[in-house]
């Protein structure tokens, strides 16, 4: 891994694993550096992944390889205890980067992780929906978002294991987005799918009121019916470098009911720190959508921890 927290929270900072930063971060304090019973120097943080202790190798002594943390498999003093179920669902632990991700698969109970995870989605909905119109080129109805948070509320989807507060937006739509009617939605004029779209014999496009330049979707002469559809999560750690995450991003056309053809495949890759940032550097200021966060404080009651 390339970074490290100091805090055991989702909204805390990830910061990059190099000597400088350590001492800057740290001043080698104690529980960040601690002498072991070998009598050896080690300094430790915080996985950005599964919160879990881990040791940072690297930022006092020279290595072949760029600093990075590795998990200590056991309880470090000061830090958070060791949680053996956190690490099985790690993108950085032993079987991380030869997992076959289980999209079906939720976590067995509500816990602190999960509720932070839930609270940061309902009060910035609206940041999530704008990374992901932009990383889309897309522009959909309030109507539609209501509907996509609802199906994520709605199958659990706060629980999906591998749902960090780096993929909240990708894992949203991936669970929320999935199978949802692209009739009446906006796209970027220009844009690769917008273009792609266009060369399809049944679709037309219609100004979308006050959206510059995105166009409507809509049908020329027949019954359209196409999904958006999103597939194959996948992340690939590798010692010292950011996390290698993505997913595939569709739009079928349900030709008859029961053949499907494929018409747009596009792969996404997240950026580990892009959507955080975000929210750091804006904070509750800067221009809000209220209408996105009134929807989520619709359709997102309280969580309780089980």
């Amino acid at each position: 891994m390339k970074y490290f927290k100091t805090k055991a929270s989702r909204m805390a900072t990830r910061y990059e694993i190099t000597p400088e930063v350590f001492n800057k971060v740290t001043k080698h304090q104690h529980p960040f550096e601690q002498i072991n019973p070998d009598k050896t120097i080690a300094q430790y943080g915080i996985c950005p992944s599964c919160l879990n202790p881990i040791q940072l190798i690297g930022v006092a002594k020279k290595v072949k390889t760029m600093p990075y943390g590795k998990h200590t498999g056991k309880d470090v003093p000061g830090l958070p205890p060791w949680s053996l179920i956190k690490y099985r669902y790690c993108p950085f632990s032993i079987k991380g980067a030869r997992r076959e991700i289980n999209d079906d698969e939720i976590l067995p109970e509500i816990t602190e992780d999960v509720i932070e995870l839930y609270e940061l989605l309902k009060n910035n909905f609206d940041r999530v929906v704008y990374v992901i119109s932009k990383e889309l080129d897309i522009r959909c109805t309030k109507n539609f978002w209501e509907a996509a948070l609802q199906q994520f509320i709605k199958n659990e989807a706060y629980c999906y294991p591998w749902l960090t507060e780096a993929n909240l937006p990708y894992i949203f739509v991936y669970h929320g987005m999935r199978h949802r009617n692209v009739y009446g939605q906006g796209f970027l004029v220009g844009s690769e799918i917008y273009e792609s779209l266009k060369k399809h014999k049944n679709i037309t496009f219609e100004p979308f009121v006050n959206t510059g330049n995105y166009m409507r979707l809509t049908n020329k002469d027949s019954y359209l019916n196409l999904q958006f559809r999103f597939t194959g999560h996948k992340q690939k750690a590798v010692t010292g470098e950011e996390l290698k995450e993505s997913m595939l991003f569709c739009i079928d056309d349900l030709l008859s009911g029961t053949t499907v053809k494929t018409i747009y495949q596009k792969k996404i890759e997240f950026n580990e720190t892009y959507f955080m940032n975000i929210i750091k550097k804006y904070g509750s200021e800067g221009k809000r959508q209220q209408y996105l966060l009134d929807i989520a404080k619709r359709n997102m009651p309280p969580l309780q921890q089980e």
